[in-house]
């Protein structure tokens, strides 16, 4: 509630909005106590929006048809934009609000053109790269009050006022299924696929395991066997249920190919950047170029960089604005 706090300081009119969305194991009654308390101690109005069932139309059911078809999809980034996101416009407006403000680390820059996003003031814990599909005519409502602020920070002014969110750790987990429990629950939503073998470069038969599904190109661990050596996933053949597994120094590649490109407004043809592969990921620089008639960008990158799963983000940076993106599609082996 650390947005709350700042934007009261401010002068804003505040009311905070919890989202009860699906989860598994049903352990979501404990966020929505914790956020009841948090608006109580701050005396603000609290709403909380059951959208349980539109959560797991809109994001789990595309999640796990995704991984069905062979992709390592990142919900997040997609949650935000086609559900959250969505979500709170369709109450602000609801409501008459005339800002929707999140606990989310990024910023933005409001200029005579419009809104772009920003990546936080502290690098380690930007979330920019989750944020970087929403539209642009929605950053004009958007309010990022910790943006500026480290999470040390956020969690002392939350604790000043007795915020019992303070002291709750940060999960890196999917909010929708309890830790460690991916593969348990992709099972339990019918994607399997039977034994398969692990192979080599040369597509000799290394190993055995039971479905190509668990497994995502740049995985180096929880393989399920011991090879005498350290490996990693450089390929997946769902169609044969092959795993490919090589030496880490073979998991990087030059070129990649993006497709649901995504930019703030419209981009050259070709343009030098930085692009991030992973949320906490190191900045690359790249080359890229977009073919038009086919929506796609094929990235060019000027030292190898690591490969990553058909189906995951690469977001485009100039510095701390964020560029646009899309999901990776192809990687060059």
């Amino acid at each position: 509630m650390a947005s709350a706090i700042l934007l009261e300081a401010q002068g804003y009119d505040v009311t905070a909005v919890t989202l009860w969305t699906w989860q598994e194991d049903m352990q979501d009654q404990s966020r929505l106590e914790r956020a009841r308390n948090s608006a109580r101690r701050l005396g603000i109005p609290h709403r909380i929006l059951d959208v349980r069932q539109a959560f797991y139309d809109r994001v789990i059911t595309p999640f796990v048809d995704d991984w069905k078809q062979g992709l390592t999809p990142n919900p997040c980034v997609m949650c935000n934009p086609e559900f959250k996101f969505r979500t709170m416009k369709d109450l602000a407006d609801e409501l008459d609000c005339q800002y929707l403000a999140t606990g989310h680390y990024a910023r933005l820059s409001r200029t005579d053109a419009g809104s772009r996003l920003m990546r936080a003031a502290h690098h380690y814990q930007d979330q920019s790269y989750f944020l970087y599909r929403l539209p642009a005519a929605l950053l004009d409502r958007l309010l990022f009050p910790v943006g500026t602020r480290s999470k040390d920070q956020v969690r002392q002014l939350a604790g000043q006022y007795g915020d019992p969110v303070a002291d709750v750790r940060d999960s890196q987990d999917l909010c929708f299924i309890g830790k460690n429990q991916l593969k348990d629950f992709l099972f339990r939503q019918g994607v399997e696929s039977g034994p398969g073998s692990f192979v080599d470069v040369s597509d000799q038969v290394i190993g055995q395991h039971s479905g190509s599904w668990q497994f995502t190109i740049g995985q180096r661990r929880h393989l399920g066997q011991s090879f005498g050596r350290r490996m990693t996933v450089l390929a997946i053949d769902h169609q044969r249920n092959r795993v490919t597994l090589g030496e880490e120094e073979e998991a990087f590649t030059q070129r990649m190919w993006l497709t649901d490109l995504v930019f703030p407004a419209d981009p050259p043809d070709t343009m030098s950047c930085l692009v991030q592969l992973r949320s906490q990921g190191k900045p690359l620089e790249v080359s890229v170029t977009i073919n038009r008639d086919r929506a796609e960008a094929t990235l060019e990158f000027q030292e190898p960089a690591r490969i990553t799963s058909p189906g995951q983000s690469a977001v485009f940076y100039d510095g701390d604005l964020v560029l646009g993106g899309g999901i990776v599609s192809r990687v060059q082996p």
